[in-house]
């Protein structure tokens, strides 16, 4: 219930169409329990059957002796009751089918729009999450939980929603009409709903716990395809097809036994419904056949009685059919429910601040780092990165280098010591003002499925062509961008796939010139290209550098040669500082990983 709850609280915003479909599925409710009664005069009056011939019907009675409500309506003598009985059947039909298209209208709109609220907040919680909640979530497990998790309760939220109230109000009516006809034969009929809402519990149980089930064995599936479309080139490379589409299909196979468990628990409803109402009739039928015998009930109202307990029992069905959906939303809701209740691990602190333009420097006071408690990756790192400098960071593959850079945009916080900008805490300072200040171009180019333009303004907002042509023409990047189909406005695909490499570099470096940030970090930014693309994008990374202050972390120590100074990392402390002509000849790590990568290999 505490699910259902909460799912609950995203219609409250749509208080208004709900309450109107309310009224309106009140007054299909109505119109069934009016068709139900007109049964009465269509086998009594209107077929006139044999056993009834000789009774006085109710229109043919003198107007005195008729009901009020008959008087006020047919004050003359009438005589063609069936153009009556026809017309109200007609009317009350209309009126039925325009409630119920109404109803059902505005009941799927609150429930899809519902919906919708959820996977935005679903969306905006992940997205605000820290780097932490990626790598320990897997990219498969968060689509699924976006995608399928919310497409399994937007289906049943409609339905839902639409059944419930559609088939609760007709369950109401038809038990009125019941208890009108026959209140002793209605008691009966009641006694046999435990014997259907018990095993329908039973069988909701066994559902919610298979589409959870089924949920996780999707997400699995979203995973492995991830995996295999973003890693294709090396599938192919060598050879494995075989083995993914192995994987895949076990996947599957999988997915299909976990959802069939809940198919057969939702498939014995139905039956189960038949077979109580196949007793019930045989018992009603029996018990009927005595009192019409005996004229104390007449055929139509018998008739009118069996319909409204076919509708109700069809109602109960329904609702049982609304509890199964129910139980699938509650089994998929589990995982976005968790996912929605997950702190962001990086926040404003209270009483945060904006920071005014980076203007002096940038201090590492003792910082330690762990990402699993325990297993200490820096430690007692002590480092000043003054404004314009362009400072080094270099180390053997798991020193840290990433790691601690990282630290400077509060990807993560320290887990001891403290970063200062400027001598402010870092943590004092509101998030979005601390990373507007900073430029970053990485090993691996992020660009997305959108036009060169739109990828260049990324995080810049609206900008002027002019200055995104500008910024182009600093990174290197206009000439090739022109002679491409639709230039500035060419698609340039997923992850900029329809680029080389080199290219996606000079795009990012142009993002971050038009970006325009004080402090600017690269990370591994020429580490996989060729050396004519690496010569091209190093000339766009000087033009980038100007007037900036620089971290650069590499491991081509090429790069790094003309740095104001090169911090050595080694197992997460700093253990050299200095020039590169300092470094070259001192003997440590920096002169060792200068002679792996300069000094001839050769006998």
């Amino acid at each position: 219930m505490a699910k259902v709850k909460r799912l609950l609280r995203f219609v409250r915003p749509y208080s208004l169409p709900f309450i109107a479909s309310l009224i309106l599925m009140a007054v299909v409710g109505a119109c069934e329990a009016l068709r139900a009664f007109l049964m009465g005069p269509i086998f009594n009056q209107v077929l006139r059957p044999a056993n009834d011939a000789g009774r006085t019907l109710l229109f043919d009675l003198p107007i005195s002796h008729r009901p009020v409500y008959l008087q006020e309506f047919f004050p003359e003598r009438i005589h063609n009751v069936w153009t009556i009985v026809a017309l109200a059947f007609i009317i009350v039909t209309i009126v039925r089918g325009l409630s119920e298209f109404l109803a059902t209208y505005l009941i799927n709109l609150v429930g899809q729009s519902a919906v919708r609220d959820l996977r935005n907040q679903l969306y905006t919680r992940m997205v605000q999450q820290s780097l932490n909640f990626f790598t320990e979530n897997p990219t498969g497990r968060l689509m699924s939980a976006v995608s399928n998790d919310t497409d399994k309760i937007q289906d049943a939220a409609s339905n839902v929603l639409s059944n419930l109230l559609k088939q609760t109000f007709t369950l109401v009516s038809m038990l009125a009409v019941m208890f009108y006809v026959d209140w002793r034969l209605s008691l009966f009929s009641m006694l046999l709903i435990p014997l259907v809402v018990y095993p329908s519990a039973n069988i909701g149980r066994a559902i919610r716990a298979s589409s959870a089930s089924s949920q996780d064995k999707m997400a699995e599936i979203n995973r492995l395809a991830h995996e295999t479309f973003a890693g294709i080139r090396i599938v192919k490379a060598f050879v494995m097809e075989h083995l993914e589409i192995a994987r895949f299909k076990a996947a599957t196979e999988r997915l299909l036994k976990s959802n069939m468990r809940w198919v057969r628990a939702q498939a014995a409803t139905a039956p189960l419904m038949e077979i109580l109402a196949a007793v019930t009739i045989a018992g009603l039928l029996l018990y009927e056949r005595n009192k019409i015998a005996h004229d104390t009930q007449t055929i139509g109202m018998f008739v009118a009685f069996i319909y409204a307990l076919f509708k109700a029992s069809e109602a109960v069905k329904r609702l049982t059919g609304v509890n199964n959906s129910l139980q699938l939303a509650i089994g998929a809701s589990d995982q976005v429910f968790r996912f929605l209740n997950v702190t962001p691990e990086l926040t404003d602190r209270t009483g945060a601040t904006p920071a005014p333009t980076f203007s002096r420097d940038i201090v590492f006071d003792g910082v330690d780092f762990e990402y699993e408690r325990g297993v200490p990756l820096l430690r007692n790192v002590n480092l000043q990165i003054r404004k314009g400098e362009i400072v080094a960071i270099v180390g053997s593959s798991g020193a840290g280098k990433t790691t601690l850079a990282s630290l400077i945009p509060r990807f993560f916080d320290v887990t001891h010591g403290r970063i200062l900008m400027d001598g402010r805490d870092l943590r004092d300072i509101t998030l979005s003002s601390l990373r507007s200040q900073i430029g970053m171009v990485t090993q691996e180019t992020v660009l997305f499925n959108d036009t060169v333009y739109n990828n260049i303004c990324y995080g810049s907002g609206s900008r002027h062509r002019s200055e995104v042509v500008a910024a182009a023409h600093a990174a290197l990047a206009h000439d090739f961008i022109e002679q491409m189909p639709g230039g500035y406005q060419a698609a340039i695909g997923e992850r900029g796939q329809r680029l080389s490499g080199g290219q996606r570099q000079r795009i990012a470096i142009a993002r971050a010139l038009l970006k325009n940030p004080p402090l600017l970090i690269l990370d591994e930014a020429t580490s996989e290209l060729d050396s004519e693309s690496e010569m091209l994008v190093q000339k766009a990374l000087n033009n980038l550098m100007v007037g900036r202050t620089v971290l650069v972390i590499a491991h081509r120590l090429s790069t790094v040669r003309r740095a104001d100074r090169i911090i050595v990392l080694d197992r997460g402390t700093i253990s050299e500082v200095g020039t590169h002509a300092d470094l070259v000849s001192q003997g440590g790590i920096y002169q060792r990983l200068h002679d792996l990568q300069f000094v001839d290999a050769e006998p």
